[in-house]
């Protein structure tokens, strides 16, 4: 057996027409011989050993064999008009196609896992799986084919001693090989064999690597990632990624240069191409890398960008559009971390030479890997002096930013920009965190406008970014009296300060515009909003020092103030006086008692305007004020404190509205305190109803009922119902009232 001798142990199997020879991985110690009778028209299972076999199982045909294959349990088998499949194990047959062949041509050959090989009718290649279908398109090869073999993606067919390859994936020709005296085809992993009358050729294939990449030198890239895909297992992975970026970018440098932008960009992107590539295709674009050597496949259309720059301007700039989106889609990607100098430069460079100010602010703006080297040059050769500020800022670099920006502030360079370059300052600076930069330059934002340079520390509040303390504000602004009291009134007012010292400097601050605008040119409109705001914060503050600050004005014209403060220390009638005698307002007192009265009970209401009238009854020159106070306010008098108080000469005409309306209000007082008790009578006698209504019920009490509170049982007579109907005893229920 093993040295082709034949074991005379061993007795020959009979009438033997075809077979084939199964192994098991299962069943070491021996194979399957699957042997079919053309006499007897049966296939036969065989169990071979070394020394012995046997048949194991025998399947009828309908008619005599012509050509044998076995898959497993599954039998092909080909008769002189059909195909079919049989499943030995399963008994299950399964009839394929007829076909009206000579002998010589029919064809039942294995391959893979699970298929056959069929020469069907109309010279058709048929691949048939083990159940019955199919998961290739037939082959359409030549006429008189006599044996064909399986090499994926190739078929091999044997026709007049000459070889015919077709492929799998497209059914095409690929080559032919002709040889005498060819007889039959043998496909091994590695390759295919001929064999003929007295010798046996072996057809090895080109490595599928090289095949590929032939493909791809043809710029027949469809076809080769058709073959890359199919053939991709049998590759290892390295090669096959690699091959894989080959291909989908040659296939994308075809469509760009075809001006398929959108599709050239997917198969870019898809095949990972390293952006360098497509940069250094354009003019005037230089690689920033110094390392890098481009490595794409040249292709036959391939265009000069330089001459289509200058011959076909046009048709350029959809090149540079494609090369902007290209570019910030692959940015963000890993893709783009290969070269982001290169990729940021190139943008930078593309929008500044074609005009995109817009683009080109929003690129130095953001985080990007700009060559400063390259870019400042350009920049300062087309005077874009606030972008290169920006561009500064992005890298890091603030003290420069700043000093290019502060430079086109005072006319120092000229810049096309529309923007508000100071603005932009105060807020480059808020939203900083290195205090030594913002110390810097604070005092010159400052000097120009002081309303702006508060926001640099206003704004780091909002930006939850604190680097001064408002000590260290209050000092800065030591020379800047707006800027201090706007700082000071976002303490108390924004930041609601509860400090002292706070409230008491925003007032002097006040109080010191206010008495310095009486000697300079400031308006009157403008003086009366600064009082208007003094006024509110000292009526509704309560954290400044009032002594302090009264001695501060107490020989000054603001009596209003003069007031509020002899009010918050509980001076009255002090505060008063200074209004009618001092300001001369008789408003302002009104006024004075109304928000003085705010929140308080009747009778301090009362009280304020009982002390004002007085001193209205003090001169002879407040009666009218006195009579009008009495007439517009009588509710807010006490009638009886009134009738005191009056001056005995005045005549009952001067008082008659405010008796008339006094003793409305107080019948209006009578009747509603009436009502109100009529109310309460009303709501009494309803409880003491549902009361009655409860104690005429009748109550049943057995020995199962037990207290609501203590859960004992009700032995006695005496107890108490809750008006939601529980029982309690009434000890319990004076406990209940206890707690």
């Amino acid at each position: 057996m093993f040295s082709l001798e034949p074991i005379p142990a061993l007795k020959k199997i009979q009438n033997v027409s075809l077979f084939c020879v199964r192994e098991s991985a299962a069943q070491t110690d021996s194979v399957e011989l699957i042997a079919a009778s053309t006499k007897r028209k049966i296939v036969s299972v065989y169990k071979v050993c070394v020394d012995r076999w046997e048949c194991v199982r025998q399947v009828a045909l309908p008619q005599e064999p012509v050509a044998l294959a076995a898959h497993g349990t599954c039998l092909c088998v080909a008769t002189c008009d059909r195909y079919f499949l049989h499943d030995y194990h399963s008994q299950t047959t399964l009839d394929l196609f007829p076909h009206n062949l000579a002998k010589q041509n029919i064809i039942a050959n294995k391959y893979g896992k699970g298929e056959f090989i069929l020469n069907g009718p109309g010279s058709l290649g048929m691949f048939v799986m083990k159940n019955g279908t199919s998961q290739h398109p037939p082959v359409q090869w030549p006429d008189g084919v006599v044996d064909a073999a399986v090499h994926f993606p190739y078929v091999l067919v044997l026709q007049n001693q000459t070889v015919h390859i077709y492929s799998i994936l497209d059914q095409q020709l690929k080559q032919t090989v002709p040889l005498q005296s060819a007889k039959s085809l043998i496909s091994t992993e590695e390759s295919v064999f001929v064999v003929a009358d007295k010798e046996i050729h072996r057809l090895s294939p080109v490595p599928l690597e090289d095949q590929i990449q032939e493909l791809v030198k043809r710029q027949r890239v469809d076809e080769a990632l058709t073959l890359l895909d199919r053939v991709q297992d049998l590759l290892p992975m390295d090669s096959y990624k690699d091959l894989h970026k080959n291909v989908i970018c040659t296939s994308g440098m075809i469509k760009f240069y075809r001006e398929a932008f959108v599709e050239a960009k997917e198969l870019f992107i898809k095949g990972e191409l390293d952006p360098r590539e497509i940069i250094s295709l354009y003019p005037a674009m230089p690689v920033v890398s110094e390392d890098f050597t481009p490595q794409t496949t040249a292709v036959s259309n391939a265009k000069d960008l330089w001459m289509l720059s200058r011959d076909d301007w046009p048709t350029f700039q959809q090149y540079l559009s494609f090369l902007d989106d290209f570019l910030r889609e692959v940015r963000p990607t890993g893709q783009g971390q290969m070269c982001p100098q290169d990729i940021d430069s190139t943008l930078f460079k593309l929008y500044l030479e074609q005009g995109e100010y817009g683009k080109l602010d929003q690129l130095v703006s953001s985080q990007n890997n700009c060559n400063l080297q390259m870019c400042v040059p350009d920049l300062e050769q087309h005077k874009r002096f606030f972008t290169l500020g920006l561009l500064y800022e992005s890298q890091g670099q603030h003290v420069k930013a700043i000093q290019t920006w502060v430079k086109i502030v005072e006319d120092e360079s000229e810049d096309p920009s529309d923007i508000n370059v100071f603005q932009h300052i105060v807020n480059t600076l808020s939203n900083l965190k290195h205090k030594p930069i913002v110390l810097k330059f604070v005092d010159w934002v400052l000097q120009r406008e002081q309303e702006a340079g508060i926001l640099i520390f206003t704004k780091m509040h909002a930006s939850s970014h604190i680097i001064f303390a408002p000590e260290e504000v209050l000092t800065i602004l030591t020379n800047y009296s707006v800027a201090t009291i706007l700082y000071l009134e976002f303490l108390v007012n924004e930041l609601h300060s509860k400090e002292e010292k706070h409230h008491t400097m925003l007032i002097t601050s006040y109080i010191k515009w206010i008495l310095q605008s009486i000697e300079g040119d400031c308006n009157e409109t403008s003086r009366e909003e600064m009082r208007h705001k003094l006024q509110k914060l000292l009526w509704q503050s309560s954290f400044y020092n009032a002594d302090t600050i009264y001695d501060q004005i107490t020989s000054s014209f603001l009596h209003v103030e003069k007031a509020i403060l002899l009010g918050k220390s509980g001076k009255h009638k002090k505060a008063l006086q200074v209004l009618v005698y001092e300001e001369k307002d008789q408003q302002a007192a009104e006024s004075y008692c109304w928000r003085t009265s705010a929140g308080r009970d009747r009778k301090f209401t009362q009280e304020m305007f009982l002390t004002l009238l007085q001193i209205y009854l003090e001169s002879t020159h407040h009666v009218i004020a006195a009579v009008d106070l009495l007439n517009k306010n009588a509710a807010s008098f006490d009638l009886v404190s009134v009738l005191r108080v009056l001056p005995g000469s005045w005549s009952m005409k001067l008082v008659l509205r405010f008796l008339s309306e006094s003793l409305r209000g107080t019948v209006h007082d009578k009747r509603m305190r009436g009502l109100e008790m009529s109310l309460a009578k009303v709501e009494t006698l309803r409880h003491k109803h549902a009361w009655v209504e409860a104690t005429h019920e009748k109550i049943r009490v057995d020995r199962g009922c037990v207290c609501y509170s203590c859960q004992k049982r009700l032995t006695g007579p005496e107890f108490l119902r809750r008006p939601t109907g529980e029982l309690t005893h009434i000890s319990c229920h004076g406990g209940e009232n206890g707690q």
